[in-house]
């Protein structure tokens, strides 16, 4: 595991990346007559990622102005825990939902939460998203941030996609400039080498990376799926601009470097599809970027299956990003890539019956 860093390793497992990387779980979830995939996108096991990629999955069709599979819907909305949180996956639905054990990294989590939120936000079921936004609030740390399982130590990257859960909304105002601060003094300063200003660590005072500062920036840019939005050039960004802009300069960069392939943190001879992706989307939602998105999408076109997969066993989580990074790239969901594939068509195919 990189780091210890919880929320990159489920991340990247999320949409195939590194199954090696798992926390251990003594005793896994075995089936039971509650025990539903009916409405869940993929047909690997949800043990890890199944709210995750379930909700992926939907801002991913919703990005693209698809319709949202009834069955789909239902299945998140199942998941939900009585206090308004999500964890992972709960196998039996009539158990109440695990507390929070931040050792085990076990129990509801910041980013399965964050994400339903948004995804039912964007399904219509305002209820169940105004709870999980919710429990997200009642979680929040003293320092302003949010930690992979709830209540558990602070890191950027859950903070990032617990922001932009909570932004937006006149009762999370005090919430949102708590969880911004912290993210801003995470911040590596102008005074640090080119190739890190600006960026953001898995937590204050570490390394920068390039998914901490995609995620960051999501938090900053508000809820997904996001609307693309036009602002000045981040090559003009200076050190009295605002973070979010100076972020943008930094993911900018980063895929200029890499010509929109940013490389694996585990192994820099092979590259982060997810890591990209992610870092398109933030670059759309923050504006001034358009040639560092250019260069993501283009690289994404090119390595479809390589990110998702094919067939039946495609990633729904990684169909679910990529979706969102065609749609506020500019590209075609539906006519995505040199093989022109329907990234729509390719993430329906994987819903179970």
């Amino acid at each position: 595991m990189r780091f210890t860093k919880i929320t990159t390793v489920a991340f990247s497992l999320m949409v195939g990346l590194t199954a090696s990387a798992l926390p251990a779980q003594a005793n896994p979830p075995t089936p039971t007559a509650t025990r539903s995939t009916s409405g869940l996108f993929g047909s690997a096991d949800p043990t890890y990622d199944g709210a995750y990629r379930q909700s992926m999955a939907l801002l991913g069709l919703t990005a693209a102005k698809a319709p949202l599979p009834p069955s789909a819907v239902s299945w998140l909305v199942a998941q939900q825990c009585a206090n308004g949180s999500f964890q992972a996956y709960r196998a039996d639905r009539t158990q109440p939902c695990a507390a929070p054990d931040p050792t085990a990294f076990s129990g509801p989590d910041s980013n399965s939460t964050a994400l339903a939120a948004m995804a039912l936000r964007a399904a219509g079921r305002k209820a169940q998203a105004a709870r999980a936004v919710a429990a997200l609030l009642s979680t929040q740390n003293a320092d302003g941030g949010w930690g992979y399982t709830l209540g558990g130590t602070s890191d950027v990257n859950s903070t990032g996609l617990a922001l932009a859960a909570v932004a937006g909304q006149v009762r999370t105002k005090a919430a949102a400039t708590k969880a911004t601060a912290y993210l801003s003094r995470a911040q590596a300063p102008c005074s640090s080498p080119i190739t890190s200003r600006f960026g953001l660590p898995y937590q204050p005072g570490g390394p920068v990376d390039a998914l901490s500062s995609a995620q960051g920036l999501i938090g900053l840019s508000g809820p997904l799926p996001i609307s693309p939005v036009e602002s000045p050039s981040v090559r003009k960004v200076t050190c009295s601009s605002a973070p979010s802009a100076q972020l943008a300069s930094f993911l900018a960069r980063v895929l200029r470097a890499t010509n929109g392939a940013i490389p694996s943190v585990v192994d820099s001879t092979k590259t982060d599809w997810n890591t990209t992706a992610t870092a398109a989307i933030a670059l759309s939602a923050a504006g001034g970027a358009p040639r560092g998105v250019t260069l993501a999408l283009a690289a994404l076109g090119q390595n479809i299956v390589a990110y998702t997969g094919s067939g039946a066993t495609a990633s729904p989580a990684a169909l679910g990003t990529l979706i969102q990074a065609a749609a506020a790239g500019g590209a075609n969901p539906l006519r995505f890539g040199s093989a022109r594939a329907n990234l729509v068509a390719n993430l329906l195919a994987t819903l179970q019956k």
